[in-house]
């Protein structure tokens, strides 16, 4: 693993301590180990440097006494504080931002995904670039020097520009091609799992695609952002038809271009029916859940159900405290890893689908054929009988349903 000295800026505000957790847990997914830690209240920035001038020597002193050539920042630094801070400590700078693109870069599956991280590099390299030029031809490799990286060296303005424009228009027509895979599934109900990175969420997928679908897993993994790629597997719930989407993870202090880039994985959520939130019980539920809030509010949501899922509650020591949150909303624990609390999850998604549903008893001619095994298919049939014409079923339909199969509906 390669070794790095990570340097943590905070401000009054911030959370030391989770500062400190955030950025060695992507370190560590980056395939990097932290070897030193520095942190410095910012209480104004150095133009220069980001921090002071002293701590500048502390991390060169570090560096030289272990033996380590990278370090990495948890803020965005600006083309001229890299160069600066390369240009005097003689070492590779990484700062978040590119550390996080970097990651992406290593987790990327499908072309939608590589291409939006293309898109967000060249978008965050381009004000960069004639800074790059000076040192990039130094670099050996390792964390943050994936992706374009060397080829910068060969291209101009002219031609990065070009290639931003070619993949916006690949990414355009990729979600004509999603529009109609949305509108494939509009008589199933549309489930996002949303929440901050390593929350749980593909975990819970893979849970409920093992006791309740056929399609295949999705990757997961205990790292930041362990998968980029939006999932969408479909589930049955006993006649209730689902499909459960896996989105890309919240994180704090994303650039403007990676919010721009990588937060158009949540066009999926536009289109749901339901979200389900899962939020990390082991660990700064405060954090993940003013992220996630403020992520979302950039987002038309429209008036979907909430459910917030508290994951990883087989970590948590005090289940009173974590039961103090959102006390006024639809929620449930849980951990993913145990059966009986994915069936428990089950059962509270349909619940909640089912809130709004109508008891009723249909008179379904015979002829009908298609629309009686649309029903049959979708609803569970509380009793069955028959006439000389028609099927007569007993059962709680939902309102969209109700309208557009009212004809059948028997009136009181």
């Amino acid at each position: 693993m390669q070794r790095v000295i990570q340097v943590n800026a905070v401000d009054k505000d911030d959370d030391l301590d989770n500062k400190i957790y955030e950025l060695e847990s992507l370190i560590n997914t980056a395939g990097g180990k932290t070897e030193a830690y520095v942190s410095q209240k910012v209480s104004k920035v150095n133009p220069r440097y980001y921090i002071g001038k002293g701590k500048v020597e502390e991390i060169m002193d570090l560096a030289q006494k272990n033996d380590i050539d990278t370090v990495i920042f948890d803020v965005e630094l600006s083309a001229s504080q890299l160069y600066n801070l390369e240009e005097e400590m003689k070492l590779h700078v990484v700062d978040w931002t590119t550390l996080i693109l970097d990651i992406f870069a290593m987790r990327a599956n499908t072309k939608e995904a590589r291409l939006k991280i293309k898109l967000a590099q060249l978008k965050y390299q381009l004000p960069r670039i004639n800074k790059w030029f000076s040192y990039l031809s130094r670099q050996a490799g390792g964390i943050g020097t994936r992706g374009p990286g060397e080829t910068m060296l060969e291209t101009d303005r002219r031609a990065i520009v070009r290639d931003i424009k070619s993949l916006e228009k690949a990414l355009k027509d990729l979600d004509k091609t999603k529009m109609i895979n949305r509108k494939s599934r509009k008589d199933i109900h549309n489930i996002s799992l949303v929440g901050y990175t390593n929350a749980g969420k593909s975990t819970i997928l893979n849970g409920m695609l093992k006791l309740f679908g056929e399609e295949k897993y999705v990757y997961s993994d205990d790292l930041l952002f362990a998968t980029l790629d939006t999932s969408t597997r479909r589930l049955d719930f006993s006649n209730t038809k689902v499909t459960l989407t896996d989105t890309v993870g919240f994180i704090d202090n994303l650039s403007k271009e990676l919010n721009d880039s990588f937060l158009t994985t949540l066009d999926e959520v536009r289109f749901a029916d339901m979200l389900l939130i899962v939020i990390d019980s082991s660990h700064n539920i405060d954090h993940q859940i003013e992220t996630i809030e403020n992520s979302l509010e950039g987002i038309d949501v429209g008036n979907k159900e909430i459910l917030y899922v508290f994951n990883k509650m087989d970590r948590v020591d005090d289940e009173l405290s974590v039961s103090l949150y959102k006390r006024d909303s639809e929620k449930i624990y849980m951990s993913a890893h145990k059966e009986e609390d994915l069936i428990r999850l089950k059962e509270k998604i349909v619940k909640i689908i089912k809130e709004d549903y109508e008891l009723v008893e249909m008179a379904i001619p015979f002829e009908d054929g298609r629309v009686l095994d649309y029903i049959m298919s979708n609803y569970d049939i509380i009793e069955r009988d028959y006439d000389p014409t028609s099927s007569i079923l007993k059962l709680e339909i939902s309102k969209e349903d109700y309208s557009k199969y009212d004809r059948y509906i028997k009136k009181v």
